[in-house]
C-alpha cells in the first residue's frame, strides 16, 4: 500500500520563530558599514529579521554585517545576516551565528513589541 503524501503546508506552520510586527511608528533602526542607516525594522524574530529600505539586496549566500539599534532602550545588537527574501522596499534576513549578547538584546526589543503587536 502506498500512503499519499500530505497536502502542502501553509508557510506559516513551517515558521520555527514568532514573528513581531514593529508599525512605522517603531523606531528600531538598521546599520551598516561606518554605522549608515539602511533600513527600518518592520519585523523582527529570534530567527531573522526583515527591513523597509531603499537600498538594493540581492538573494545570494552573502553575509552582511548589521547593527540593530533600538534607541528607546539603548539597545546595539551587533547581528550577522543573510537575505531570504526580496520585495519592493523590504527585505528579509536570517540571523547567521547569533552570539548569546545579540540574541539577549533582540530578545529585549522583541519583548518590548510583543505587547504592541497584540
Amino acid at each position: 500500500m502506498i500512503k499519499q503524501m500530505p497536502g502542502s503546508e501553509n508557510l506559516e506552520d513551517k515558521r520555527r520563530f514568532e514573528r513581531i510586527d514593529i508599525a512605522s511608528h517603531g523606531m528600531v533602526e538598521v546599520l551598516g558599514e561606518k554605522d549608515h542607516k539602511v533600513g527600518m525594522v518592520r519585523q523582527l524574530a529570534r530567527g531573522g529579521f526583515s527591513m523597509e529600505t531603499d537600498k538594493s539586496y540581492h538573494k545570494d549566500s552573502k553575509v552582511h554585517a548589521f547593527a540593530i539599534v533600538e534607541s528607546g532602550e539603548n539597545i546595539r545588537a551587533e547581528v550577522k545576516a543573510r537575505v531570504r527574501f526580496t520585495e519592493p522596499n523590504l527585505v528579509g534576513f536570517e540571523f547567521v551565528d547569533l552570539n548569546a549578547a545579540a540574541a539577549v538584546e533582540i530578545g529585549i526589543i522583541i519583548g518590548k513589541y510583543y505587547e504592541h503587536a497584540k
